[in-house]
């Protein structure tokens, strides 16, 4: 059985009390995932934990949380004495290669280094990869790869850093590739978003920008289902933000629909900026404004998995949309606490701004926003 503890905070010199503690009571960790402010001291927390001969997984974020709560620009650590030969940490820049071939070399060590690998991943990019970064590792990998994660960084620069002990960068992939042999690794990526109206077909796009939706310009159409709400704060001279409480849901032909949340649009061309590429062709209905069911369906899908699939973990990892913790406040924290009940095992997470997994019913993995991305551990 698979040992974790976890640890939240607001200083390096806490965290390091706390670190010092665990090892005076015979806990020897090998691995630190690390969710912490880049405000913060994360090179002092890296330090610190590489100097214990701890590998750290790390990435920069703006609010972090553990089974004991939330923490806002803080520190939160998940330490697990997993086997030193069940994982691998690579950490790829995209400096001198771009996203996709990034994400390829991550799948391409996967593979080398397990017969059944398992991906646990984080990006770090304002220009939102990560449709390339799960297209990279299943290019090498396979389709139905499991991988779950979430992208560094916070709202105000949409970017941040990942690191591990001797390595960081802004620009790249971060992977903790695990032996799935080894450590079976359930979860999936909910929404609980329910959708509404009839379907609506995106009729032109480029990458994350809907232009014409059933040949009407996209915020038209946006305006007329959603109504003067929609609009927020002016970003430049030609770029508005969107309420985010009104996702789209993308339909897809296997699982449930994979959601996109509406960022933002041109006042000139009346394009629509969505977290996430959209194709032009797909199919989407609207959502209606989110409610505690919402929540409910997080916390179900966790219980599901626990009765069905994994009667027991030894940890949990959690990443949801900063979108999610902007829709509900301090009322997320009743995803996590269920979430966190439903396996009552040292749990880490952050809100974060893109996610990674499996739709409840889909086989492959896949880019999206406004969900929560969860995923329980164990030894086998």
């Amino acid at each position: 059985m698979m040992k974790a503890k976890s640890i939240q905070g607001k200083s390096t010199k806490e965290i390091k009390n706390k670190i010092e503690q665990y090892l005076a009571e015979s806990f020897n960790p090998t691995l630190a995932i690390v969710f912490m402010s880049k405000e913060l001291d994360w090179k002092g927390v890296s330090e610190i934990l590489d100097h214990k001969g701890i590998e750290v997984f790390g990435a920069t974020t703006e609010i972090e949380f553990t089974e004991e709560g939330i923490e806002d620009n803080g520190i939160v650590i998940l330490l697990l004495d997993m086997n030193k030969s069940h994982y691998k940490i690579v950490l790829n820049e995209f400096e001198n290669s771009n996203a996709l071939e990034a994400a390829g070399k991550i799948g391409e060590t996967g593979i080398k280094t397990f017969s059944n690998p398992a991906f646990i991943i984080s990006g770090s990019l304002r220009d939102w990869p990560g449709e390339l970064l799960m297209d990279g590792i299943t290019s090498k990998v396979g389709n139905e790869v499991n991988i779950i994660g979430g992208m560094a960084g916070d709202t105000a620069s949409f970017s941040g850093i990942i690191f591990t002990n001797n390595k960081s960068c802004e620009q790249g992939i971060l992977s903790l590739i695990i032996d799935n042999d080894k450590i079976d690794l359930k979860g999936l990526a909910v929404s609980g978003f329910k959708a509404v109206g009839t379907e609506k077909i995106i009729t032109k796009s480029d990458g994350p920008w809907i232009i014409t939706i059933d040949d009407e310009p996209a915020m038209d159409v946006l305006k007329k289902y959603i109504g003067a709400d929609i609009e927020g704060a002016r970003i430049s001279e030609t770029l508005i933000s969107l309420n985010t409480a009104y996702p789209i849901l993308l339909k897809r032909e296997e699982g449930n629909p994979v959601m996109r949340p509406t960022l933002m649009y041109n006042t000139k061309t009346k394009a629509v900026y969505c977290g996430g590429s959209v194709k032009e062709g797909s199919s989407f209905r609207f959502t209606l404004p989110p409610d505690f069911e919402v929540i409910d369906t997080v916390i179900d899908s966790s219980r599901e998995i626990k009765e069905k699939e994994m009667n027991e973990a030894d940890a949990l990892l959690v990443f949801s949309c900063i979108g999610r913790y902007s829709m509900f406040g301090p009322v997320i924290e009743s995803e996590n606490n269920g979430l966190a009940e439903t396996w009552n095992k040292p749990m880490a997470g952050f809100f974060s701004l893109g996610e990674f997994g499996k739709v409840i019913g889909g086989k492959v993995p896949e880019y999206h926003g406004g969900t929560c991305s969860w995923v329980a551990l164990k030894e086998i």
